[in-house]
């Protein structure tokens, strides 16, 4: 899943095999949210494609996998390591993924999945808490190579402190105005300016002229996702336009 498990893409995908990568950075993105940096002790980072997912191994001292779980990688192909954004929920990997300092070792599996950015020149994106790894990464992507096009974002957040990469959100918009970002806050708060209220199809419809026209990709909790995907068939768009990947 986008941070948990995604049981329709690991189907004859092999999910025991992988790497050893050095955790380098750890850093607070939100008040339940870390983003981990990850570099291989050997060799490159393999080929990956935008909105694909990997595997997390968590190691006892032999090496051997402790606890494993998949994730949407948030860093783009042309970055020397993996990033994952993961909710810290006290689960069984969450748990120890805390205790891990700087410098720790971990596995982590060949990347793949179905949800990965076909370029198209006018793509929309929608996601919810951290169901924007996949979506940064393919943002990411589109800045690095400098793409234009009509490339819209809507995000949803509790909060203005729960926004994801919202520094970063901001450069991506200054590096390449083929990108537009539209954060909502489903709670009300007194210093935002932005839009309130959960996405709907009025938003969608306001900001994305003739959205059927778009590749959709989204990623969220589940019911959110459905509900989104609903209004973007309703605005025109073809199930097969729509991507989508979903939790609980």
């Amino acid at each position: 899943m986008c941070t948990g498990t995604y049981l329709q893409t690991t189907r004859g995908f092999s999910v025991s095999e992988f790497s050893k990568y050095r955790l380098t950075e750890i850093r607070g993105m939100a008040p339940d949210v870390n983003v981990y940096r990850f570099e291989p002790l050997e060799g490159e980072v393999p080929d990956y494609r935008p909105g694909h997912f990997a595997f997390l191994h968590l190691l006892d001292e032999q090496g051997n996998t402790v606890v494993k779980r998949p994730y949407s990688i948030a860093s783009s192909p042309d970055m020397p390591y993996l990033e994952f954004c993961i909710k810290l929920v006290g689960g069984e990997l969450t748990g120890r993924l805390e205790k891990l300092e700087q410098g720790g070792v971990v596995g982590i599996g060949r990347p793949g999945g179905h949800m990965t950015y076909g370029e198209e020149e006018r793509s929309g994106f929608i996601a919810g808490g951290t169901g924007i790894s996949p979506i940064i990464s393919m943002l990411r992507h589109i800045a690095a190579q400098g793409k234009k096009g009509d490339f819209i974002f809507f995000y949803s957040a509790r909060r203005k402190e729960n926004i994801l990469y919202h520094e970063e959100l901001k450069r991506l918009q200054q590096k390449n105005p083929s990108i537009r970002v539209l954060v909502t806050l489903t709670r009300e708060e007194r210093q935002w300016g932005g839009l309130t209220g959960r996405l709907c199809k009025v938003i969608i419809e306001k900001y994305a002229e003739n959205a059927g026209q778009y590749r959709w990709y989204l990623c969220g909790p589940t019911g959110m996702i459905k509900a989104m995907k609903n209004c973007l068939v309703e605005l025109g768009t073809g199930p097969s336009s729509i991507r989508m990947e979903g939790w609980g």
